[in-house]
């Protein structure tokens, strides 16, 4: 029975011959090995089982042939036929089919353990690039095991081949983690990048205690760029005129040639350096030449003034105006005297007798006027200029809409840069004048703690100190002014007092119960020279590096002060007046002998700019200034060469005396840097200002004033002919 369930069971499977049968793995008219194999076996007839005939593919033809018996529509395999075909023909498989097959395979794939682990490691990929997307900012600055830094720098050269985006990334990585890694040993240039000082553009160095001692640096810097200023003077006159017109966009004033002669004659250093001139008569350009001469003209009525007046070909000018006899106006006649006859137009110039500025513009119109006097145009009534903003001081009115001072009164922030918040040094005096730059400054000195002189139109007043937001025009004063100084004049070496000496007036603000005299430039001076409670850390050099000490008040004011009021009380109210006596230490005053004595000397204003400083740098002492007042001189003298600059509150003096004299305990002293400060400062004053160099410096803003009267007549300028010398 089993045998002939067997034959029947081949011959129904064979009634398709197995050699006709199309492969379902081939695709075509192909045989399939085990399909062949099986159905030699059965044609022989050998005994096989209808198991064995299942395992080699024979019991599905069976039950094909089943199928396809009952259905009638289906081949040996049990495929529906070919509409109108033979069996054997087959045709192509349903979407439907075919999708279940594909998700069939994939489905015994996916039940693999590789396929698992791969789809493990996919999803682990998807999720890692996802995060590390969304947080490499955070990420990238997390610290990394310094082991697996080079394997970073590896994996970004070979990543760099397939995407430079990605390899880039990876490099940035390992070149942060490289130079944040705290252990790593710094190169030569990141050691100095981070010991190096900030040279802000407000005129301080800002002080890393991590770098050298400022003072090394100020130094250094000030004596290389007082090189450069000296050695690219002009040493002719065709060398001068194009400075000049490199420096100021036109051709110099008539006479320019006569000028250089004079200096010439008078050995004048320093031909080039006249820009506060250039500054000071930049507005003026601006009104045409007939207004100038009505303004000059009803200036010479004005009170508190006194006019020079010169003519060409006389040697002496005159004078006239309500305070002409005053001798502040013959000193300055007899200056003008040494150029008078070698004017080409007569012209007079009016000064204001006070010690203070009296003319100021609103920083629009200031500008304006400059703008326009650039572009050879003038300003007149039609032009319109927006109103500053009432509330603000007239100082702050004379500044930039953006500058620190407008900014602090509109009650907008701005940094801190006084000595209570940054520590500092001066490294441009000029910019530390400034004190649109420096808000801190304003109620530390007399003249700027008030209101300010009223904001009016352009006139031309010449005086003998002003601010650079004041528009005054700026001359050199006489007064205090000696050639030659009488009295004892020791060798560094013998001067025996190592301390800074001062005395003073109580000038420089009103003294009364209505003023805050006490925050006043002078009177900060006497009180903080003489306080004896509480510390204060200085700072010093010990082999060129920086350190700090905290010492007593009382201890640094006995090793390096000597400052104090002295002579009878001026400018106070009787109220007051009482006041100073009781509370002040008054000393009396000192004659020049014993004032040479000591290495160091202060300088401070007094109402106006300081008149001593000419007889201090004259003393081969180390001259400490501290003012609000550029004078003439600014551009001709070089601070950290031969003078030392001292912020307005003296928050850097304790510093400057520490380095120089040194600590309480005898440490970091630099005696022969003072001694080379001081006899700079006293060659400087005996070959950069003279009578006769204050003179040419005079004799240059005449030039440059009387152009300005009357250039609408022609003949204003200097032309150089060409040269046809071979």
């Amino acid at each position: 029975m089993q045998s002939h369930v067997r034959r029947r069971s081949s011959r129904a499977a064979l009634a398709t011959p197995l050699e006709d049968r199309p492969s379902p793995y081939l695709g075509g008219t192909g045989k399939t090995p085990k399909v062949e194999q099986a159905a030699r076996m059965g044609t022989a007839g050998a005994g096989i089982s209808e198991k064995d005939a299942l395992g080699l593919g024979i019991g599905t033809a069976r039950s094909g042939a089943g199928a396809g018996g009952a259905g009638g529509g289906r081949d040996a395999r049990g495929a529906p036929l070919r509409s109108g075909g033979r069996p054997g023909e087959h045709g192509p498989p349903t979407t439907q089919e075919a999708l279940a097959r594909i998700g069939s395979i994939l489905l015994r794939i996916l039940r693999t353990p590789r396929a698992l682990a791969l789809l493990g490691t996919l999803s682990l990929v998807w999720f890692t690039s996802s995060y590390i997307r969304a947080n490499s900012h955070h990420l990238s600055r997390r610290p990394v095991n310094p082991r697996l830094l080079p394997l970073i720098r590896h994996s970004g050269n070979i990543v760099h081949y397939v995407s430079p985006k990605l390899g880039g990334r990876l490099k940035s990585w390992h070149d942060y983690q490289v130079q944040h890694d705290p252990n790593r040993p710094l190169t030569a240039e990141e050691l100095e990048a981070q010991s190096r000082h900030t040279f802000h553009p407000n005129g301080l160095l800002l002080v890393n205690d991590k770098g050298r001692h400022p003072i090394h640096l100020l130094i250094e810097d000030g004596e290389r760029k007082w090189k450069e200023k000296v050695a690219r003077q002009s040493k002719t006159l065709s060398e001068a005129v194009r400075e000049y017109k490199q420096r100021y966009r036109r051709n110099p004033p008539k006479g320019f040639d006569d000028w250089w002669r004079f200096c010439e004659e008078n050995n004048v250093q320093l031909r080039d350096e006249y820009d506060q001139i250039n500054h000071d008569l930049a507005p003026h350009w601006a009104l045409e030449a007939h207004d100038s001469r009505h303004r000059n003209k009803v200036m010479q009525d004005r009170d508190h003034t006194f006019t020079v007046a010169m003519h060409p070909g006389e040697t002496q000018p005159t004078l006239h105006g309500p305070y002409w006899d005053l001798k502040r106006a013959t000193d300055i006649a007899e200056m003008l005297s040494l150029f008078t006859g070698r004017m080409h137009r007569p012209l007079n110039i009016t000064y204001i007798i006070d010690d203070n500025p009296a003319v100021m513009l609103p920083y629009a119109q200031r500008e304006r006027m400059v703008e326009l006097g650039q572009a050879g145009e003038y300003y007149g009534p039609s032009e319109f200029i927006e109103s500053e903003d009432p509330t603000l001081s007239n100082f702050a009115q004379a500044c930039p809409p953006n500058s620190p001072l407008r900014r602090s009164e509109r009650g907008e922030f701005t940094p801190d840069y006084s000595g209570e918040a940054v520590r500092s040094f001066v490294w441009n005096h000029a910019k530390i004048a400034d004190l649109c730059l420096h808000p801190e400054a304003r109620k530390l000195h007399g003249h700027t703690m008030q209101q300010g002189v009223p904001l009016g139109p352009l006139v031309p007043l010449f005086t003998f100190a002003k601010m650079r937001l004041h528009s005054d025009i700026l001359t050199t004063p006489i007064e205090q002014w000696e050639a030659h100084y009488v009295g004892y004049e020791p060798p560094w070496e013998g001067k025996s007092m190592n301390k800074l000496l001062w005395r003073g007036s109580t000038t420089g603000v009103e003294f009364n119960r209505h003023t805050p005299w006490r925050k006043s430039q002078r009177a900060r001076l006497h009180i903080m020279s003489h306080e004896t409670e509480g510390t204060k850390t200085i700072l010093w050099s010990q082999r060129g590096q920086l350190r700090e000490a905290n010492v007593s008040v009382a201890t640094l004011n006995d090793l390096y002060m000597d400052t104090s009021f002295s002579g009878a009380l001026q400018q106070c109210d009787p109220e007051t007046c009482e006041l100073l006596e009781r509370t002040m230490d008054l000393k009396p005053t000192i004659g020049l002998d014993e004032s040479n004595t000591y290495k160091y000397v202060m300088d401070v204003d007094g109402n106006g700019w300081s008149g001593r400083f000419h007889r201090l740098m004259s003393m081969r002492s180390v001259v400490l200034k501290s003012t609000a007042f550029p004078e003439w001189y600014q551009d001709r003298v070089q601070e950290w060469v031969h003078y030392v600059p001292i912020k307005v509150d003296y928050s850097d003096v304790y510093d400057v005396m520490a380095f120089f004299v040194g600590t309480p305990d005898g440490q970091g002293g630099h005696d022969s840097l003072a001694e080379k400060i001081g006899e700079a400062g006293r060659q400087w004053a005996r070959d950069f200002w003279r009578f006769e160099d204050m003179a040419a410096y005079m004799y240059r803003l005449s030039l440059e004033y009387v152009r300005i009267l009357h250039h609408d007549e022609g003949d204003v300028d200097y032309v150089e002919m060409p040269s046809f010398d071979l």
